[in-house]
């Protein structure tokens, strides 16, 4: 029988004989507590096979998990390959059937992470936070960033962050001991040139903006996107970005960080557009990274700038990781970008994406594709790992829950590269959602989804407050009603199953809600005779209770405005 694992091991060799017994039995006597904490999460019995563990003392991720009727041997060259093990075998556990067989295991590639935006309107509890890190750990990644701006207790910031939630000092500590118990690497991502709207929109650095008399032409969401890169060639600016970085670093393990230095878009058109923009851009650039390097912290950055000015890869230390970001599934661009760097000689990571930003799930007809080419590019060509990552454009409304399929896919893809889609998709009912045809009813949400826009719905309302026009693009009388219907079925389908991981099937049914009241209001803004199957208020608190449940308050009644004002269009 083929047992349902993610990620697949390299090597399965199995017998002809199952295992009698479902529990399991081992002496914690003198294991790391590393081990013992998850070990404690498997079936044990005193009645159960005994679990033996072979540990060696070196820094490996390499385990061997052999599987017979008298006993279970776990080896391994270090603790992190141990940890490994356990963790699919307590994935073997969860099979209907377990053969007695012979694994060796050990990753593609040495860096697997995730990359989680808690800026764009949701900031996790730490509680939420310590989840993901149990749910990567399961699935066999080693590293976590999450991407900040504004959303930690700067003392640039001290009497308004209330509004945009934050993370504490002393949360990201604790975050921070909780990742290496789990073998995870939280390492620090700062925005320290681009997207520093919040920053730049105080009075008191207005004027280090690289955007002269900036005043707002669209809502706030579409702005901390698409603006604010600080001008680089005044002195109080890098004083400033050497503040953040202070405050922050000291409180993380972690010997890298991330400056992330991606979209400097202002460069082109700010005060000093008629200076060399790749000049510009590499001389505050390095100016940063030597100060982080006499802090003696290795350094990444994401490589979007440098792939427009190739001409300046060599004017940044080769030392420096190259975060090099793609979304798309086209193989053309996704080979082209990461050959570039290859030619050059750079060090790089792959970053993909699960394609949840300005959505309520995955975009799965997109995200699979993107992820599975990216891991195999980068493969290809040299690349020191994968990290997925998981936006939060326009209010992040999209919930962990339903970002998890993208983040399994990375985790197979960082571990055994050459998994293909299909086979990753045939093993999520069974490992992750514990229900079948789980799979399949996100697929449909994710297809109805694609129907409906959160883009054009945010546009929308910012083209009501604004002179300013983004002018989105409006589904048609016949699309909403098709998507109408599909959110009928599928809420009908689903909502009196029960899922053994029902979190998955509760965040299913309020997403397709949420997907129809758009779909719905969509329809009364232009007019069109549709008859209301939904309640934008009382969608609204299902899915306000469902986010304060798992995140701080954060931007969440800016939601509950985006709704009740476009709501009540005419």
């Amino acid at each position: 029988m083929e047992l349902k694992l993610i990620p697949q091991p390299k090597e399965i060799i199995e017998t002809n004989n199952f295992l009698n017994k479902r529990k399991i039995r081992i002496n914690l006597d003198g294991i790391d507590s590393r081990l013992v904490s998850i070990l404690k999460k498997l079936p044990c019995d005193d009645n159960g096979i005994e679990l033996q563990l072979k540990i060696g003392s070196q820094n490996s991720e390499k385990y061997i998990l052999e599987l017979s009727e008298e006993k279970i041997l776990l080896s391994s060259d270090g603790v992190q390959g141990a940890f490994y093990g356990i963790q699919t075998l307590r994935q073997i556990f969860e099979n209907e059937k377990i053969p007695c067989c012979k694994i060796v295991d050990c990753p593609d590639f040495s860096h697997r992470g995730f990359y989680h935006d808690i800026t764009r309107g949701k900031v996790p509890t730490l509680e939420t936070l310590k989840d993901l890190v149990d749910k990567m750990a399961y699935f066999k990644l080693n590293s976590l960033q999450l991407y900040v701006e504004h959303t930690f207790e700067f003392k640039e910031f001290s009497n308004s962050i209330e509004k945009t939630g934050y993370i504490t000092a002393d949360e990201i500590k604790e975050l921070d001991k909780y990742c290496q118990d789990n073998f995870i690497e939280l390492i620090p991502s700062l925005s320290t040139f681009g997207h520093l709207f919040e920053l730049l929109q105080r009075p008191e650095y207005k004027h280090l903006s690289e955007i002269e008399d900036f005043e707002n032409e669209h809502i706030f969401w579409y702005e901390r996107m698409t603006h604010h890169t600080i001008d680089p060639l005044n002195p109080q600016s890098f004083e400033l970005i050497k503040s953040l970085i202070d405050q922050y670093l000291q409180l993380f393990s972690s010997n890298k960080f991330n400056i992330c230095c991606d979209e400097t878009f202002d460069l082109k058109h700010g005060k000093h557009k008629d200076l060399d923009t790749g000049e510009l851009y590499v001389g505050f650039t390095n100016k940063i990274i030597e100060y982080l390097h006499s802090k003696g912290k290795e350094v990444m950055m994401w490589g979007d700038i440098l792939l427009v000015h190739p001409e300046q890869v060599c004017a940044i230390p080769e030392n420096v990781m190259l975060l090099n970001w793609e979304y798309d599934n086209c193989h053309k661009m996704i080979e082209l970008k990461v050959k570039r760097f290859s030619d050059l000689n750079r060090q790089q990571i792959v970053c993909p994406g699960v394609n949840t930003w300005n959505r309520l799930c995955e975009k799965l007809s997109v995200s699979i594709e993107n992820i599975q080419m990216m891991a195999e590019v980068g493969y290809e060509y040299g690349a020191k790992g994968v990290l997925n990552t998981n936006w939060g454009d326009y209010g992040n409304p999209c919930s962990l829950e339903l970002s998890m399929c993208g983040l399994c896919f990375g985790a197979e893809k960082s571990w055994n590269v050459k998994t293909l889609a299909e086979e990753f998709f045939n093993k999520l009912d069974v490992v992750l959602y514990k229900h079948n045809g789980a799979t399949e009813k996100l697929k449909k949400l994710s297809s109805i989804h694609d129907g409906i826009s959160w883009q054009s719905f945010v546009q929308y309302y910012s083209d009501m407050l604004y002179e300013k026009k983004l002018n989105p693009p409006l589904p048609s009388e016949e699309v909403i009603k098709a998507v109408q219907k599909d959110c009928d079925d599928f809420i009908a389908q689903i909502e009196n199953e029960q899922w053994l991981n029902d979190e998955y099937r509760k965040e299913m049914l309020i997403a397709a809600e949420g997907i129809e009241v758009i779909a719905e209001i969509f329809a009364k803004v232009q007019d069109f005779e549709i008859e209301r199957h939904t309640n934008t208020k009382k969608w609204l608190e299902k899915y306000i209770n469902e986010w304060l449940s798992k995140n701080k308050k954060s931007e969440i009644s800016e939601i509950e405005k985006l709704f009740l004002t476009v709501g009540e269009e005419k």
